[in-house]
């Protein structure tokens, strides 16, 4: 006797969400479909913003680049982990912060169920700078020695639109500065407090900036010695941050729908897939 053959669904494009979805839809689209998982934090972002802003940003950018992406190739959104590896920030207060290990650890154990859940693309994406080493070190553990079979990315969304930051002037996203103010100021304006923008005395100095480029310097003191951002946002707009937005939400769509199709998922018999 024959055993059932599994057919692999595709939910719909309208539908990202993967907690808006049913265990049954679920199980039948995970083996063809990218899960993106947003990364965020919980921490000080100086006088004006709030301590969501890294999981609003993350969440939005993940959220409309799969609806960009989902019309070529089935992807879905993973509500976004809000929390961090953000112990620098805890001197300044409002925070909430797990260390590096428990961080490397809960990502695996969550890539982990997916897998057994029959994912096999997944992707991390990440809007918090300080989760950027530790998301790399989990993806290489994860298949170099737990040796998942799963196809896994992890990127920093400004990584990724690198080309992006450096066209509006920008190395970096920065910390509470222009960048992210404008991206708020777009995102949820009414949690930004423009009143209360510090504006830049003779002797500020920037968050966590070593006087020597080129290495990762870390030291006792040396976040202490700023008041919890790393530029000056007195300049930032919620046009720039509508700008930024599209245009980071169009290069990350477009990173999703070359890693899909580089994943044997990409390659799955999908029914009733649209064609792209």
């Amino acid at each position: 006797m024959r055993a059932p053959v599994h057919v692999v669904e595709r939910v719909s494009p309208d539908t990202i969400a993967f907690d808006a979805l049913t265990r049954d839809e679920l199980n039948s689209a995970a083996a063809a479909t990218t899960l993106v998982l947003p990364l965020g934090s919980t921490e000080q972002h100086a006088h004006h913003l709030p301590t969501r802003t890294d999981a609003a940003c993350v969440s939005a950018i993940a959220d409309r680049s799969a609806r960009l992406a989902a019309g070529q190739v089935p992807v879905l959104v993973a509500p976004t982990l809000p929390f961090g590896c953000a112990h620098h920030h805890l001197p300044f207060g409002a925070t909430l912060s797990v260390t590096s290990s428990t961080y490397v650890n809960l990502l695996c154990d969550l890539v982990g169920g997916a897998v057994r859940e029959g994912f096999r693309s997944v992707v991390l994406l990440n809007g918090h700078g300080g989760n950027d080493s530790a998301i790399r070190l989990a993806i290489d553990r994860i298949v170099y020695e737990e040796r998942l079979d799963v196809h896994i990315a992890a990127a920093s969304y400004w990584v990724l639109a690198a080309d992006v930051l450096r066209a509006h002037g920008f190395d970096s996203p920065g910390h509470a500065g222009h960048f992210e103010t404008s991206l708020m100021l777009a995102l949820e304006p009414d949690l930004v407090r423009l009143d209360r923008r510090a504006t830049d005395p003779t002797d500020w100095t920037p968050l966590g900036r070593p006087d020597i480029p080129g290495a990762s310097i870390r030291r006792p003191g040396l976040w202490e010695a700023s008041d919890g951002r790393t530029d000056d946002a007195a300049k930032a707009t919620a046009e720039l941050g509508s700008v930024l937005v599209d245009e980071i939400v169009a290069v990350v769509a477009q990173f999703l729908v070359r890693f899909h199709r580089s994943t044997p998922a990409g390659g799955a018999d999908v029914s009733g897939a649209l064609e792209g």
